[in-house]
């Protein structure tokens, strides 16, 4: 194919076809722009909307007025105490049975005493005018492990009685138990016939 164009025309042509060729792309450059703008727009009205929503509520939270924090800290400091008693109570040390000082000394007696194949689910203490009472929950994988843990639980000095239903041995595995263990205080041992 032969070309007869003169060389400064051959030189416009190409000039106007790279002319041609950035308007396209600008204006497809200025498409996708507008287009991702669009789509983007709900995006940012939302998050936007949210923005206000929290800042908001944390304006709300921080104008309590100075009443209200008072009480909830009156309430978190009643709170507070009660729970120190119930602490103090159980660390206070019984002065006519020095064995049994404190309910958690006779927790690790107990926790001493059981083997890997007894696992214990809760320990609830009482302390009655004439006794002390601990009631063991858990489960035994075996006769043979729960046996062990009644007999190590009796030979324990700390404990006068040791209960344990024989109803607990009618499963050979997997066996619920329940034990009663009481400390019985020296005063009411006299007073007992």
């Amino acid at each position: 194919m032969l070309n007869l164009l003169p060389l400064f025309e051959k030189k416009n042509v190409l000039t106007e076809y790279r002319m041609r060729l950035a308007v396209v792309a600008v204006f497809a450059l200025s498409f996708l722009v507008f287009a991702s703008l669009a789509l983007l727009a709900s995006s940012y009205f939302r998050a936007f909307s949210k923005q206000n929503i929290a800042e908001k509520r944390i304006a709300e939270l921080t104008g309590k007025s100075a009443t209200e924090n008072a009480q909830e800290e009156k309430a978190t400091e009643a709170k507070i105490k009660e729970i120190n008693k119930k602490v103090e109570l159980l660390l206070a040390k019984g002065p006519e049975d020095p064995v049994l000082a404190v309910p958690s000394e006779a927790f690790s007696r107990i926790f001493n005493r059981k083997t890997t194949a007894i696992k214990i689910f809760s320990i609830s203490y009482s302390n009655l005018p004439d006794r002390t009472r601990f009631v063991v929950t858990g489960l035994a994988g075996n006769r043979e492990s729960l046996a062990s843990f009644v007999e190590a639980l009796k030979k324990e000095s700390t404990f006068n009685r040791v209960d344990l239903p024989i109803s607990s041995y009618v499963k050979s595995m997997d066996i619920d138990f329940s034990i009663v263990l009481e400390r019985i205080q020296e005063s009411a041992k006299t007073t007992t016939p």
